[in-house]
């Protein structure tokens, strides 16, 4: 377990479902771990330091982005002899030694979803990343057995070198709910909205919401993400909607509340490697989930969801079928703890 470093770039960035994969893997093994066998090495310049019991925090580096990662990293592994532990899709490409987490290969299953320059240079920087990580000897953690399929289709790995880590929903208990998130948004009352998280990702389909709120005028629609939604939307065409309300970003206890209050939760994806927000609504108290209807997510939710044609943008009977989460059921499957626990198997 000694010769083990656990990449803490994650700590510097903004939380995505990335990011929370490995704070709350992190946040387990710390719990599994004996003091000290473990480290996790964080930025020298970074004001947020973690804090964990057994794991040991090292400060090291003076570069920032991507050039901590690639050098100042490296050279801490290469320098003790050690094997990075790397959690969010990329790795020190120099010093491929260890294990790496590729949550999905969408940037190489759907190149059409990136067409800015910046999405673009993402795109390949990723799919650098998965191609040299498939020629190593690195072991590779991935979410779903959609994803395992995928990364064996696109990069021809063979199925021993990958094992399932799925995600969780127990960091939803440390969240509580809010008291005045119907008084702050006196324009939605509890069961009376579908309630969804979106952002400007082409996978998020967030043209299907937009489709549907129009289709069905009768029905409120809280849209939770990025300012840039409104104006996205007004870009469409879709401007005048009474029936849509962008709520902007949220707080986790915002959103936990809306979560557990909301006719249906949304979830119009087109490419997923697991999808937490419906496992998150789920763990919220929501009772009824539709989801897109791909293989991933009739993996991860099988029969607990309502599925939906993501690319039938005509539609305007995707509410009709009811379909109760069994919560428990749902749940039980995923926690943070058994893919902590299988990753130190693993190591």
């Amino acid at each position: 377990m000694s010769e083990y470093v656990i990449d803490g770039f994650f700590i510097t960035q903004r939380i995505t479902g990335t990011q929370r994969y490995a704070y709350e893997i992190v946040g387990e093994l710390d719990k599994l771990v004996e003091k000290n066998k473990l480290q996790i090495l964080v930025p020298a310049w970074t004001d947020k330091l973690p804090e964990y019991e057994n794991i040991e925090v090292v400060r090291f580096g003076k570069h920032k982005g991507i050039a901590w990662q690639q050098i100042d990293l490296m050279r801490y592994l290469k320098k003790n002899k050690k094997q990075g532990i790397f959690l969010n899709n990329v790795f020190s490409l120099s010093y491929p030694h260890g294990i790496i987490t590729i949550h999905d290969v969408c940037y190489k299953a759907n190149p059409q979803f990136y067409y800015t320059f910046r999405d673009k240079i993402s795109m390949l920087w990723h799919r650098l990343n998965y191609w040299c990580a498939a020629r190593s000897n690195m072991k590779i953690l991935t979410d779903s057995e959609f994803s395992k399929s995928e990364i064996i289709k696109y990069y021809c790995v063979s199925p021993e070198r990958i094992y399932i880590t799925h995600n969780g929903w127990q960091h939803l208990k440390r969240i509580h709910f809010a008291d005045d998130t119907f008084e702050r948004y006196d324009f939605l009352s509890p069961g009376n909205y579908y309630f969804s998280m979106s952002t400007l990702g082409a996978n998020k389909n967030f043209r299907w919401l937009l489709h549907a709120a129009k289709k069905d005028p009768d029905s409120i629609f809280a849209i939770a993400g990025g300012g840039k939604l409104k104006g996205a939307a007004e870009a469409e065409g879709f401007v005048n909607l009474p029936n849509i309300h962008f709520l902007g970003y949220i707080n986790d206890e915002d959103a936990k509340t809306l979560m557990a209050n909301c006719k249906a939760f949304l979830f119009p994806t087109l490419y997923e490697g697991f999808g937490i927000p419906p496992l998150e609504a789920a763990a919220c108290g929501c009772k009824r989930i539709i989801l897109s209807d791909t293989p991933c997510m009739h993996e991860i939710y099988t029969d607990n969801a309502a599925y939906i044609d993501p690319k039938d943008y005509g539609a305007t009977d995707f509410c009709s079928n009811i379909v109760f989460c069994k919560t428990d059921e749902l749940l039980d499957n995923y926690s943070w703890r058994s893919s902590a626990q299988k990753i130190l198997t693993i190591l």
